[in-house]
Parts: structure tokens; C-alpha cells; sequence
């Protein structure tokens, strides 16, 4: 565990596979549409469609699983729940949470890129 609360091992498993082009690969598309799906989470919440909140949270919750970035994932599960179950100020704070958590892991996995 790291400050971002990330598990290196699931990229260098990654690594093995489909080598370093895969990892940069996969986190350059995270990088690039995670912003957007906290984006379309937070305006699902704005609008009282907590469908789309709850769509878009699952997206980001699997794009995180896959790069081991448990914490993103973890409070993008959470969001994900909340919003299903109705509770859109719950949503809304695990959105508060994952985006307090998005300059660390941002800054994480750019190094993780350079490995």
C-alpha cells in the first residue's frame, strides 16, 4: 500500500502480459477519461439523474481495478451503491473523496509509466 492506497503488483502483473506499452497504454486512457466520468457523476448528481451517476461511477470503478488503484476504485464502488440505492448526498461525497484522491493517483501512475 501506498499513499494513494494503489497495489503495484496489479500493473507489474500486467507488465508480464502485454508488457510496458499495455501499462502506459492503459494508463494513459485512465488519465484521460477518469476526469470525464467524475465529470458526467457529478452532473448526473446536479440533475437528479443518479442513474448516470451510477453508470459512470461503475465505469470508473472498473478502469481503477484494473490499474490497481484501490482507492478510486473502492470510493467509486461506494458512489456507485449510493447512487443506486438513491442517496445522491452519499454519492456526492464519495465523489468529494475520489477527486480529493485524483492529484496523488494522477501523479502515481505517471510514474508508474515511466517503470
Amino acid at each position: 500500500m501506498n499513499e494513494v492506497n494503489a497495489d503495484p503488483d496489479v500493473l507489474e502483473r500486467l507488465r508480464v502480459v502485454g508488457g510496458p506499452r499495455l501499462v502506459r497504454e492503459l494508463i494513459e486512457l485512465f488519465m484521460r477519461y477518469a476526469p470525464e466520468r467524475i465529470t458526467i457523476a457529478k452532473a448526473g448528481i446536479e440533475q437528479g439523474d443518479l442513474g448516470a451517476t451510477q453508470r459512470a461511477l461503475h465505469s470508473l470503478k472498473s478502469s481503477a481495478g484494473q490499474l490497481g488503484v484501490t482507492a478510486i476504485q473502492e470510493g467509486s464502488s461506494r458512489g456507485e451503491s449510493l447512487a443506486a440505492n438513491g442517496d445522491a448526498a452519499g454519492a456526492e461525497a464519495a465523489l468529494a473523496e475520489i477527486e480529493a484522491l485524483w492529484p496523488a493517483t494522477r501523479e502515481w501512475l505517471t510514474e508508474q509509466v515511466r517503470l
